[in-house]
């Protein structure tokens, strides 16, 4: 599938450049001449990666990455003519994955760009994951307590709690999680 960059650059010349070369190296561009444009064009659709000059007028970069974080992880390469250490520290406090120093040809920058495109990749699948490990964590402390509340309620073994669960869920038609739900909550009955 096509990746799709947002170029936020004041420089016409090198916004012409960089989408010239983006667009032929395979990937779907938009373009911005100033943050506004930019922050509008993120509202509208979150691309798969920006590249965000840091001194635009209307919203400078830095800006614009602080309002971008707010509503995405997206990958944002910093575009500079300078290398100023103190806005490469800004940068990185922001969440930005590089920071390039102009001037540059788009042949230098697609490795940082397909860097920064596979660790945006790899850390949504560790937040899949991890989500997924926290709902499965949570459905087997629901069914431990239901088990313990049927336990108590019926002075049964953990075994035949179980049990007994599993034909409720069974005759049910529902998953033994969502029982386990209903027992805690008091809403189901065994």
């Amino acid at each position: 599938m096509q990746k799709h960059i947002l170029i936020a650059e004041d420089d016409r010349i090198i916004l012409l450049t960089l989408s010239e070369g983006f667009s032929s190296a395979g990937y779907r561009v938009t373009v911005a001449q100033n943050g506004a444009i930019a922050w509008q064009s993120v509202q509208n659709e979150v691309p798969d990666l920006i590249l965000l000059d840091i001194s635009m007028p209307l919203m400078n970069g830095l800006a614009l990455a602080r309002k971008v974080r707010e509503i995405s992880d997206v990958p944002i390469l910093f575009l500079t003519a300078y290398s100023d250490e103190e806005q490469v520290e800004r940068a990185v406090s922001i969440g930005g994955y590089g920071y390039l120093v102009k001037p540059l040809e788009v042949h230098q920058i697609i490795p940082s760009v397909e860097l920064a495109l596979a660790r945006s990749d790899e850390f949504r699948s560790l937040r899949n994951e991890k989500s997924q490990l926290q709902a499965a964590m949570q459905h087997s402390r629901d069914i431990s307590v239901a088990i313990g509340i049927l336990r108590e309620r019926h002075g049964m073994t953990e075994n035949e709690a179980f049990a007994a669960m599993r034909r409720q869920a069974r005759s049910l038609r529902r998953k033994m999680d969502s029982v386990a739900s209903e027992i805690i909550g008091g809403s189901l009955e065994t």
